[in-house]
Formats: structure tokens, sequence, C-alpha cells
């Protein structure tokens, strides 16, 4: 799932460049959920029964898909990628902090350095862009923040409800319900731009909402039916370290010292966060 999180990145890259935040956001979100629900359709999986869980499913698809993806995408281009990707770094460890708070999910100590250290290995990795700058907009930040932020509580919400849905189904639900905030807010916001019917913006949009989308949401609600957030949600710091990978080996970058040793430590506390003692 991280290896899937990590190819996002260029593709969002190129994505921007022919649509606006919320529209690229909203067709994203909206694929992926129109896919999945075709599939929980033809192959009879059952939607929650409950009030209950409809709610909660409804709450993370507007926490992780509305808030989640409208303040990632338009963070694009206020703040620098290195800053945007230490704050959401912090997604795992306030996604613990709110379970604990929210449902009494354990958060051991164990647990805590090893995210701690993870989290200090992406800040080694982007130690660079960090220093470079970038635009530094309170804007940009508070929208990564946001994102953060919503991601954090759509996760701990996810672990209440995964043992007891169809993680297909679920999915379909949580980016349908998640989608329609941002059709509206791109309506209202944005212009319609011919450039999202260019066949290479088509391309790039279905290949992110299926691949690194629709399969991730699902793939996420099925892990959590059996692994602790905490424990699951510490992989998380993976993305970064492969999306980096993926630069040096396909697009030709160059790994400085300092961000291999980055890369080292973030897997090195993936580790130690998720052995059981």
């Amino acid at each position: 799932m991280a290896t899937l999180t990590a190819l996002c990145y260029p593709l969002l890259s190129i994505g921007l460049t022919y649509a606006s935040p919320f529209q690229f956001a909203a067709i994203r979100a909206g694929i992926a959920g129109f896919a999945l629900l075709l599939l929980a359709l033809a192959l009879r999986r059952p939607f929650p029964r409950t009030r209950r869980l409809w709610l909660m499913v409804a709450l993370s698809g507007l926490s992780a898909t509305t808030i989640g993806f409208a303040s990632m995408l338009g963070a694009a281009g206020l703040i620098a990628p290195g800053i945007a990707t230490v704050v959401a770094g912090t997604q795992p460890i306030v996604a613990a902090l709110l379970a604990l708070a929210m449902f009494g999910q354990p958060f051991r100590k164990r647990q805590a350095i090893g995210m701690s250290v993870a989290f200090a290995g992406i800040a080694a990795m982007t130690l660079q862009d960090l220093s470079a700058g970038g635009t530094s907009a309170v804007a940009g930040v508070a929208l990564v923040i946001a994102a953060t932020l919503g991601v954090a509580f759509g996760n701990a919400l996810t672990k209440r409800f995964a043992p007891d849905v169809d993680p297909i189904a679920a999915a379909a639900a949580q980016l349908l319900l998640g989608t329609v905030p941002l059709v509206i807010l791109a309506f209202l916001t944005e212009p319609l731009t011919a450039p999202i019917l260019d066949l290479r913006f088509l391309a790039v949009v279905v290949a992110l909402a299926i691949g690194g989308t629709a399969l991730t949401f699902t793939l996420w609600i099925a892990v959590l039916r059996d692994c602790p957030l905490n424990i699951a949600n510490a992989f998380n710091f993976l993305a970064p370290v492969l999306g980096v990978a993926i630069s040096v080996a396909f697009l030709g970058e160059n790994l400085s010292p300092l961000a291999a040793a980055g890369m080292v430590l973030t897997i090195a506390g993936i580790v130690f966060a998720a052995w059981r003692a």
C-alpha cells in the first residue's frame, strides 16, 4: 500500500498542471468511488447495515477524502514539498493520539518511540528542501495541517468500523460520500477548465483513482480489520522513502548522504514500532 501511495506523487504533480485542486480531487475521488461501487454491486458485497456504521463511514469520508484531498492539493504551490512532507508525516502520530483519546486504543511506548524515529528520518530526508525554503505561506502550512488532521481522524474512525464492514463496499461509500462536498467546492470556487478533458489528464487521473485511491482505501480497511491502528499506520512512513527511491531509480535524481541516512532511520523506526516484543 505504501508503494502505491509513493507512486501517486508524480501523478499528482502531473495532474495539477491540467486541473485546479478541487476539480482534481473531486474527479479522483469520484472515479475511485464509482469503480468500487460497481465492483461491490457486481460481487454482491454487503454495505453497512446500521446508522452507526453509516455515520462513521460518512465522517471518515468527510475527513480523509474531502478534507484530506482538498487540503493537500490546495497546498500545492503554496508551500515547499519538503515542509508538506514533514507536516503530513505527523499523521500516524496524530492518528494514534486521536485513537487513544476517542476509543482508548493503546499507544505503547515502543510504538511512540518507533514513530518518532521514523518521523526524524523523514525530516532528515527533506532537510535540503526545508532549508531551500520555497513559499512559506501561512495558508499552505494551514492546508497541510488540515489535511493531516483530516486523514488522521479518518484513520482513527476507520479502525473503529473496519471489523464490521466489507472493505470494498465501505471504501466505495467513503469515497463517494467524500466526493459530494468536493464537487460543491469545485463548482462554487473554480471555473471549469478545458484541460480536464485532455486524454493525457484522464489517463493520469484514472491511474491515480484506481491504483492510488480505490485500491489503497480498500486495502487500508482490510488491514485495519485485524491489525492495530498504530502498527499499520507506522508503515505509512514508508511512502516518502519509496517516493525518494523511485525518483532516484527512474527519474535520475541524486541521493544525498543525509537523505540516505534519513531513509535508514525511517525504516529502523518502522521496524521498531511494528516489532512485537
